[in-house]
């Protein structure tokens, strides 16, 4: 398969990319395989997985919560595994302000995405986030404090 192969993941991926920042959860659903009663989500701030019809549910309760959404993936790996199967990797750089809350929460995950191409069109049917390796998230805080000196390093309150 050349790189061409990868132009719908790459579709897909960027589609998904727009809906969840327009923290809008019927296009994020549209973008979801609601035929495949084993389809599998795993949002990184959740223990355990959504499967089949239960991800709307998670999906739209996500949205709901939100007031904005910035969602990045960085470095995308992308691969055809056949002719209607494809898979990216990627770090998603996040920032999200939720309703209600003043401060914003954000940081850096790991997502594998598992795609299927339907009758109409190309549809997530698999979804993962975790947390990047603890050594990745340590190099990362030094290379911060290299950069930015004390004024990287997280203050701490009360503190003297």
């Amino acid at each position: 398969m050349t790189e061409e192969d990868t132009a719908p993941l790459v579709d897909i991926v960027k589609a998904w990319t727009q809906a969840w920042g327009a923290c809008a959860p019927a296009k994020v659903i549209a973008l979801w395989d609601n035929t495949d009663a084993e389809s599998w989500y795993l949002d990184a701030g959740h223990a355990n997985s959504a499967m089949g019809p239960a991800v709307k549910g998670v999906i739209e309760r996500k949205c709901a919560r939100l007031h904005s959404l910035d969602y990045r993936p960085v470095n995308p790996h992308l691969r055809r595994l056949g002719p209607d199967l494809g898979m990216a990797f990627f770090q998603l750089r996040w920032r999200e302000q939720r309703d209600g809350h003043s401060l914003p929460l954000g940081g850096t995950l790991r997502v594998t995405m598992m795609m299927r191409r339907l009758s109409e069109g190309w549809r997530v049917f698999h979804y993962a986030e975790a947390p990047l390796a603890p050594l990745l998230e340590l190099q990362g805080y030094y290379e911060k404090i290299a950069t930015e000196g004390f004024a990287g390093m997280p203050r701490r309150e009360g503190g003297s």
